[in-house]
């Protein structure tokens, strides 16, 4: 018995060799497709050209302390990089936001710094365009956060002012005041003390190229079911009779065809991926459970499709499809979170995630 199994695993192994011509075109068809998957994803994830918001300035004249605090607000690393103050009067300010050259302008009142320090709060006026811009928006919630940081500490020290006050300690408001000042301004000028950066990857982590790598190698393995038909298709009527009465049932045939043409597929793509440097000599175990899952659902496939028309259209379509819903050509995380939901259940999301994990 032994040796029927044998001599049919090793005529499956001949029948997987005869494919190897036509996984060759599918291979060069795949390789366009990577390249240009390549191209596209480098384009979206290309780094903007750095956006500096364009603002007017009117400050008062003769005011020393507005001079010193918006020079040293305009050298922080915050304030810098996302915008560009130009300091002018209020008429040469409205002309330029009328002309579009700038997006916002700020008229400081006054004794606007003195005013801040002893809780008189003069408002500073902040003029929008008529017609809303993105970078006008961007301003206006630049604007909001920076006097919701500012009421808050204002808030804090108007809060322990009440509670000396009502302790009588009067010698130590001053005091009190100063110290509050130099902590707030140190969350302030060190914004690693209010936030926390976390670097999230949409590439799983991998570099562009190696993330559509994995989506080409995927999409290759699954399309070479188009070159498989004749081998995954179900046995003829006589071919099944004659197989029964070898005692090869259904279930030995379909695990050794698939054993046959996974190993096949491991032998000629392996080396090659080793020797383009593409996967690691240590992925060859991870590499044939990825070949093996995923001619298994081709073969399902086969049997479930017996015209050939049919079998090519669907599994084109279905491997596509299902590849773009588990983020192959576009990264889950720029998907509606029910399509990613829906993706994630996929076999195309299992496959994916086996072969980017071996990178």
């Amino acid at each position: 018995m032994l040796k029927k199994y044998i001599s049919f695993f090793f005529i499956q192994l001949k029948s997987a060799v005869l494919l190897l011509p036509k996984l060759c075109l599918i291979l060069g068809f795949c390789l366009v497709f990577v390249f240009g998957i390549i191209e596209a994803g480098r384009e979206l994830f290309k780094q903007p050209d750095e956006i500096k918001i364009p603002v007017a300035l009117v400050l008062p004249e003769d005011d020393a302390y507005a001079e010193l605090a918006f020079s040293f607000l305009e050298r922080m690393e915050s304030i810098r990089s996302t915008c560009a103050f130009e300091r002018t009067d209020r008429e040469n300010a409205l002309a330029l936001l009328k002309t579009g050259k700038v997006y916002a302008v700020i008229l400081i009142p006054d004794s606007f710094i003195e005013h801040i320090l002893n809780g008189t709060n003069s408002s500073a006026t902040l003029i929008l365009p008529n017609q809303g811009s993105l970078e006008a928006m961007l301003f206006a919630t630049l604007a909001d956060a920076g006097t919701s940081t500012l009421s808050t500490a204002q808030a804090g020290i108007y809060a322990v002012e009440d509670v000396l006050i009502s302790y009588e300690k009067w010698n130590t408001i001053s005091k009190v005041e100063e110290e509050l000042n130099k902590l707030y301004l140190s969350y302030a000028l060190n914004r690693d003390r209010m936030f926390q950066t976390t670097t999230v990857s949409a590439t799983d982590n991998l570099s562009l190229t190696d993330y559509c790598l994995c989506s080409g190698i995927v999409l290759f393995l699954l399309l070479s079911g188009i070159a498989g038909f004749s081998y995954f298709r179900a046995e003829s009527a006589g071919l099944r009779l004659l197989l029964d009465r070898q005692g090869l049932s259904g279930i030995l045939v379909f695990l050794l065809k698939l054993s046959a043409i996974s190993i096949v597929y491991t032998i000629i793509l392996f080396p090659l991926s080793v020797i383009t440097g593409i996967l690691p000599l240590s992925a060859l175990g991870h590499f044939f459970l990825l070949v093996l899952s995923a001619q298994a659902i081709l073969m399902l496939f086969g049997m479930l499709c017996p015209h050939t028309g049919n079998y090519y259209i669907i599994t084109a379509a279905l491997s596509i499809i299902c590849l773009f819903l588990s983020g192959a050509f576009l990264p889950s995380v720029f998907l509606p979170e029910a399509v990613r939901d829906f993706g994630n259940l996929l076999p195309t999301a299992f496959l994916l995630k086996l072969c980017r994990g071996m990178l």
